[in-house]
């Protein structure tokens, strides 16, 4: 093992010393994803079958079957379907574990450059060691994980594509250590032989903490200097850095995991099911064989002609069971589990295929990574929804900045009571129409100079500096903008773009720029800005600044800092921005109180609007002072273990006293459709929360903006408030929506600070840690139960200023607590752990990397795609499947039944009603087609598209189309896979197993079957029962399908009937078997035929009348819709076929 410090949370390795390392065995960077070999493959792969409890079953079921002493039929008829199960999958398993080894072998022969003996060798990545000095080429992917040193860059920057790791395609800059960037070269002898102490290997592929010594000093690590195994160098000609994880250690191989097991209900509700059918069949297995005990007893001594065994009655009656356990296992067949997994299978293939989730904007298609739970699309009951970048486009727009006396921006939009943006159709991530002429003209004029109406008088190390006109404010508030930021500069055909993680940043960033405050170059440390005065080249002015220190934002600090020097006054300088509730609690006591409250004021109004605020401050900071603090941070980013907590703690002690420069409002557009898309899914009955980082102002008017909240609704607002009058906020609450009642709906928005107290958990460390006093506080559970007690019964709740850990505790929350059917969506990282906490996680192809697309079940471009997503595929899916389920069982009981009637009259011998093939056939032939048929294509609604809608004025599809959300409430009450409906079916099935039976047993009493003498015998009565069967099942599908195609028709008729009558035709005068011509004389009796169509009538009458009568005195709210959707398009039919 390797060498970890005694918390276990850290190695230590050597650069260029991987002989030393070898003595600590690290893992090599072999590397194997492969289950099996040669010798393993068979038994292994057959455990790996037998693992799951219905393989064990069917297994029992024919080794059984293979004892002539309690099995009637022949073991083939068992062992055959379990054979070709098993051999499909063990196939299937070799199959991907050959590709395995290929990709394997491909991976391990790679070749790479590893520094040996003064020069770079070529190797192959297995022969890679920790410690190792590796060079990478452009374009070349890594062999591992690598903590880079140098590349080719002047500024130490090299950029790396991620896309096998997090599938995100644009470009991330990862930075050489600063010590060695200019040190060592592809064509020098490398003189390094460093102690790398580093975190131990973990799945965080965003986390990454070490040192490095190097010239007698230790210099830290972070994620900017790892460069992650499988991803690819862009951009860049060479990097050299060493191998610090390798094998199975790499973050790429750590994050090869299995996805988390979600089940659906309607499975869940399918396994209880199946513990009743069991339950069945060993009652009837049992009333056998107490009954062939007494039989035994009492006639056993005189029944010589039998088999000339003689066992005692009980032995007789034990025997029996077991005898009648194989011939009833049909009640629970094999094909059921295979013919589910191909409908999901193909289910999801039409989700992929389906243009109507396709995405132009995106460019990409639904994407389905979780077949098994495609019926449980139709059965939410709760959605979780992300903001940024899910239901707006994550293209931001500057609208406003407020600084000192004014306002800059246009004004109308503040009027404007429509969330929209002028560009949404664009495709970049930035939209520039904020008008600069004003914020220039007062930053540049050289004329009389604009004064404050309220000073600021800033401290500074030589005395107090104070800011009384509104250029100089400016000057700072821009340059602020400019420099506070992890924004990298790209060159790209003589135009300066900016890349970095957040629209947020580039747009401020950009709008510096366009502003004449232009981040134009890094070297190193340096930071040169281009001032350009009205856009005038010629009149360029270059201001220096030397980066010092960076303070990253992340979402519990929620701002970011960065500390400069500038070079032309040697001032050090903290600009920092944020959220106003971070940034308000910062701010020095020597701000005019008139201008916070000024900038608060626009705040409100930017939030109302619902634009995306930040704001800016900024101090001078003591030479002494910062010297002092700067060595006690440069340790604290060199410690292994504590290092967040050392360092937010001295970012905090540095972000106070600031001084207010000023806000910005930008706006984020919604996506097309979103409002209409929300009003449905609202309509639809399912309860919509919107989950975001917004203030609660802003938050509330998106809400309405996006049709979450309207005026028709009892709103209930719970801001940040202490514990107290948090149970007192949502008391009231919950009291006025009671008064309420179904009058109106309601919609709760709640605050993050107040779901801290909904989510406290006494048995979490971490937040015991953080909330003490709240541990066995009897109001933190009464805030709980209030507010479930609410949002159980919201239509819309909306939480702002909530954290990525709080959206999965909510989510979890009420799923665990509510037993409702989630679905979680969003677009980023921060969404992941609701995406995978509900039921159903949905990712967003956004502008934050693909990481939710990956963790997700299933992925569309748009949210609007969720109106097709659930109300469509997903209320089929859970229609079709139901139904599927249902009819298998019932068409299986219709042919096994007759089984245990049929011992009444074979002294409980256990002898088969049907021959041998025709039970094997039955499932995999004769009834498999129709049944996957139906389940693929039966629809109860035409829908239009989206295309055929819109007219204006609206025509009768785009009533249609309004009246579909209501539909959905056959899958999210669970309407059809009831304990109702499911028994209901199958004693449907138990009554025509008695029709299929009885009839033909009876018709064969009439003796003679024709003129030649012919008697009807057992197989006789079995042929005419069988064909009755195939019939009734047939018809039986048919009564049940709302909408017939052709498809319906050739499974019917083709691939069911025919099949069958073609099969015995061929199969009776060409086998060896009892029941040999025996067909070709029922063709010349009245009975057979008299006798089918007997049996078939009755089931006409009984069904047919039924739902015949049902449609007309009790339609369905589907059955009425089908009707409507049939009449317009046969109507638009008419009329293309008039003209």
């Amino acid at each position: 093992m390797a060498e970890v410090s005694e918390a276990n949370s850290q190695r230590s390795l050597y650069a260029n010393g991987f002989e030393v390392n070898r003595l600590k065995k690290f893992p090599s960077n072999y590397v194997t994803t492969t289950k099996y070999n040669i010798v393993t493959f068979l038994p292994f792969s057959l455990l790996e079958q037998f693992k799951r409890l219905p393989n064990v079953y069917f297994l029992i079921i024919a080794i059984l079957q293979s004892l002539p002493q309690i099995s009637a039929l022949g073991p083939y008829t068992a062992i055959a379907p379990i054979c070709f199960v098993l051999a499909v999958s063990i196939i299937r398993d070799g199959f991907e574990d050959y590709l395995r080894y290929k990709a394997d072998k491909e991976t391990n022969s790679t070749k790479t450059q590893i520094y040996r003996k003064g020069t770079f060798e070529e190797k192959t990545f297995k022969d890679i060691e920790i410690g190792n000095i590796i060079m990478v080429k452009k374009d070349e992917a890594f062999p591992c994980d690598i903590v880079m040193l140098s590349n080719s860059s002047d500024n130490g920057i090299a950029y790396i594509e991620t896309s096998s790791l997090d599938g995100e395609k644009a470009l991330k800059p990862r930075l050489a250590l600063q010590a060695t960037m200019n040190i060592i070269k592809k064509d020098q002898i490398i003189r390094v032989f460093s102690l790398i102490e580093c975190d131990h290997p973990n799945a965080k592929i965003y986390e990454f903490k070490g040192t490095m010594e190097y010239n007698y000093q230790k210099h830290p690590l972070t994620k900017d200097n790892l460069l992650l195994a499988g991803a690819f160098l862009r951009n860049t000609e060479w990097v050299i850095g060493v191998a610090v994880y390798t094998g199975t250690e790499t973050k790429l191989r750590m994050n090869l995991m299995k996805r988390i097991f979600k089940q659906s209900q309607v499975e869940r509700i399918v396994n209880k099911y199946i513990v009743g059918i069991l339950a069945i069949q060993f009652s009837l297995c049992f009333v056998h064989a107490i009954l062939s005990g007494i039989w035994s007893s009492k006639y056993g001594d005189d029944s010589y002609y039998l088999d000339g065994n003689t066992y005692s009655p009980g032995l007789q009656g034990f025997l029996t069971y077991f005898t009648y356990f194989l011939l009833l296992n049909t009640m629970l067949p094999i094909s059921l589990i295979v013919s589910l997994e191909i409908l999901k299978l193909m289910q999801g293939f039409f989700m992929q295929q389906d243009l109507r989730m396709y995405s132009s904007i995106r460019d990409r298609p639904c994407k389905v990574s979780a077949f098994s739970l495609n019926e449980e699309l139709g059965m939410i009951q709760h959605i979780f929804s992300d903001k940024t970048g899910t239901l707006t486009r994550n293209r931001m727009e500057f609208k406003f900045c407020s600084v000192g006396n004014k306002m800059y921006g246009e004004k109308k939009f503040l009027l404007s009571r429509h969330f929209s943006s002028v560009a949404s159709k664009t495709t970049k991530a930035v939209i520039f129409t904020f008008d600069t002429k004003e914020i220039e003209n007062d930053l540049f004029s050289h004329e009389e100079t604009i004064p404050l109406k309220y000073s600021i008088s800033c401290d500074q190390s030589d005395g107090k500096e104070t800011i009384s006109t509104q250029q100089e404010l400016l000057d700072l508030f821009v340059k602020c903008m400019s420099l506070c930021h992890e924004c990298l500069i790209e060159e790209k055909e003589n135009e300066t773009n900016y890349i970095g993680q957040s629209p947020d940043e580039i747009v401020l960033v950009d709008c510096a720029a366009r502003v004449g405050y232009k981040y134009a170059k890094v070297r190193g440390n340096i930071i040169d800005l281009h001032k350009t005065p009205f856009g005038v080249n010629d009149q360029v002015e270059i201001m220096q600044f030397d980066k010092l220190c960076t303070l990253e934002f992340n979402s519990d600090r929620k701002r970011c800092s960065v500390i400069v020097t500038d070079k032309q006054t040697g001032k050090h300088i903290l600009f920092t921005k944020g959220a106003d509730t971070k940034m308000i609690k910062l701010l020095s006591s020597e701000n005019p109180s008139k201008y916070i409250d000024n900038i608060m004021s626009n705040l409100l109004t930017f939030s109302e609007r619902g634009y995306r605020t930040l704001v800016f401050a900024f101090k001078y900071i003591d030479d002494e002072y910062f010297k002092d603090w700067k060595s006690r941070y440069d340790i604290a980013c060199t410690l292994i273990n504590g290092r967040e907590e050392m360092v937010s703690k001295l970012s905090d002690e540095i972000e106070t006293d600031l001084y207010l420069l000023g806000c910005t409002a930008v706006e984020d557009a919604l996506q097309d459709d979103v409002p209409s898309t929300i009003q449905d899914l609202l309509a639809a009955g399912i309860n919509i929360w919107m989950l975001t980082g917004d203030k609660f102002e802003t938050a509330e008017n998106i809400g309405k903006t996006c049709s979450l909240v309207d005026e028709n609704m009892e709103v209930g607002r719970c801001p940040a408030m202490p514990l107290d009058d948090c149970l007192r906020t949502l008391e009231s609450i919950s009291e006025k929506f009671h008064e309420v009642g179904d009058q109106k709906p309601t919609a709760l928005v709640i605050e993050g600070s107040c779901l801290e107290f909904v989510l406290f958990d006494a048995n979490d460390p971490a937040m015991m840690k953080k909330e003490p006093e709240l541990a066995n506080n009897p109001t933190v559970t009464a805030v709980r139960k209030v507010f479930l007690e609410m949002a159980v019964d919201c239509k819309t709740v909306i939480c702002c200023r909530v954290t990525p850990g709080q959206k999965r505790g909510i989510v979890k929350l009420m799923k665990d607590q509510t037993g409702s059917v989630t679905l979680s969506v969003g677009d980023g990282a921060n969404d992941v752990s609701m995406i995978l906490e509900a039921h159903i996680g949905v990712g967003i192809y956004g502008e934050e990397g693909m990481q939710a697309v990956q963790a997700s079940d299933y992925a569309v471009g748009e949210f609007r795609y969720l109106w097709e997503l659930l109300l469509i595929h997903g209320r089929f899916n859970y229609i079709r499947q139901s139904h599927m389920i249902m009819y298998f069982f019932y068409k299986n009981l219709v042919f096994t039944i007759p089984n245990f009637f049929y011992g009444f009259y074979c002294a409980y011998s256990g002898e088969t009603v049907y021959d041998d093939w025709y039970i094997t056939f039955y499932n995999m032939v004769f009834t498999a087609v129709p049944l996957m048929a139906r389940a693929l294509f039966e629809v109860d609604i035409l829908i239009p598209k989206r295309y055929e809608v819109g007219a204006n004025p609206p025509g009768p599809k785009d009533t249609l189309r309004k009246l579909i959300p209501k539909a959905y409430n056959v899958g999210r009450l669970n309407q059809i896979f009831t304990a109702r409906n499911f028994w209901g079916w199958l004693l449907n099935g138990i009554l025509h197993s008695v029709i299929v039976f009885f009839i033909p047993l009876y018709a064969a009493e009439e003796g003679i079957m024709n003129k030649k003498g012919y008697n009807y015998d057992h197989w006789g009565f079995s042929i005419m029962s069988f064909t009755s069967i195939i019939l009734i099942v047939n018809l039986k599908l048919g009564l049940n399908t709302k909408y017939w195609n052709w498809v319906h028709y050739l499974a019917i008729g083709i691939t069911s009937i025919l099949a069958y009558l073609l099969f015995i035709v061929i199969y009776d005068p060409f086998t060896s078997t009892p029941s040999n011509m025996t067909l070709y004389q029922m063709f010349a009796t009245q009975y057979f035929y008299i006798g089918i169509i007997t049996t078939t009538l009755f089931v006409v009458v009984l069904d047919g009348g039924y739902q015949l009568a049902r449609r007309i005195f009790k339609p369905s709210s589907s059955e009425m819709m089908m009707d409507y959707s049939l009449k317009i398009y046969k109507n638009e039919k008419k009329s293309d076929d008039d003209i």
